[in-house]
């Protein structure tokens, strides 16, 4: 009987190192990953370096914020859209992304980006016809 709860003891003990041990990795693993989210969201860097590439995009009245982050991510712009539209929410920018037509280069940062849409100077479909 003896030698039983002894075993018995000992495998509990084990399970629960296991377990632990296993917890301890997920935890760790989800930290490094939410550390890393953290600090793209205000160091990210540029898709490409000097001189980069010249893209235009055009944003339409209607376009939402995660509209325009998919829009850059498929032109190269951006490598997150996710993050992205944390970045604008982030940004303290009130006029938010303003719609036109705007030249960028993938040497630009986000925050150089968001900038740009909120000064709204982007040439709109009315002012090029006027």
């Amino acid at each position: 009987m003896e030698g039983r709860q002894i075993a018995g003891a000992v495998v509990g003990t084990v399970i629960k190192v296991v377990v632990t041990a296993v917890f301890l990795m997920f935890v760790y693993r989800y930290a490094v990953e939410a550390y890393d989210y953290g600090y793209r969201i205000f160091g990210e860097e540029p898709m490409d370096a000097e001189p980069g590439r010249d893209v235009t995009v055009t944003i339409e009245e209607h376009d939402s914020t995660q509209d325009v982050a998919e829009m850059l991510m498929q032109r190269g712009l951006i490598r997150d859209a996710k993050l992205f539209v944390i970045q604008e929410k982030l940004s303290g920018l009130e006029e938010g992304i303003q719609p036109g037509t705007y030249d960028l280069n993938t040497a630009m940062k986000v925050e150089e980006m968001l900038e740009i849409f909120a000064a709204g100077n982007g040439e709109t479909e009315t002012e090029g016809m006027e």
